[in-house]
């Protein structure tokens, strides 16, 4: 690898300013690991995953680490335009633990799609994002709405769980303000 272009990278992804000051984020972190590896590479990834080839749960794991918008993306163009349901059914699966916040779109056309299979994995890719804190509860408000009212037994079993855990994740929160404030409260006596 040639070092030299860490500078350019780093200027590419905001992490050098024109007044020469850097700063990063996690997310340009990752946004530049998803750029070492080759955005290519990893939507190819996302078809190696579907073809079940030796090794995909290793490669499910990395995408998950990294959350690469390259493989969100391919993981939809797949339930878009492929003519097979199961390419379909394992691209929404896959999906569900490689998408962040930018994902919660597309869950409303897995919901509406026919499969049941589609449908359960659109709903997981919501429970996945709120379990693991990469959305708030107001993102998923209307998703959640819909789900607790659909057909599919599943989906709305999953719904009731998430929504299980926005009740539970906010009075979690209501807790530590409560917590907080009497903290300071106390602080100042």
């Amino acid at each position: 690898m040639n070092l030299d272009n860490w500078e350019q990278l780093a200027r590419d992804l905001g992490a050098i300013g024109e007044n020469g000051n850097e700063s990063s984020s996690s997310t340009q972190a990752l946004r530049a690991i998803e750029l070492l590896l080759g955005e290519d590479a990893l939507r190819e990834a996302v078809h190696y995953y579907i073809q079940r080839r030796p090794g995909r749960e290793l490669l499910r794991s990395v995408l998950w680490q990294l959350h690469p918008w390259s493989a969100m993306d391919e993981c939809y163009r797949v339930f878009r335009d492929a003519p097979s349901l199961s390419c379909k059914e394992s691209a929404v699966e896959l999906l569900r633990v490689v998408a962040d916040e930018r994902a919660l779109p597309w869950v409303k056309e897995f919901l509406a799609h026919e499969d049941p299979r589609i449908q359960t994995w659109g709903i997981g890719v919501v429970d996945q994002l709120f379990y693991s804190e990469l959305c708030h509860a107001e993102d998923i408000q209307e998703l959640l709405e819909t789900a607790l009212k659909h057909e599919n037994p599943w989906v709305r079993e999953r719904a009731e769980y998430v929504e299980h855990m926005v009740r539970a994740r906010s009075g979690r929160e209501r807790l530590l303000e409560e917590w907080s404030a009497q903290f300071s409260d106390d602080e100042l006596e």
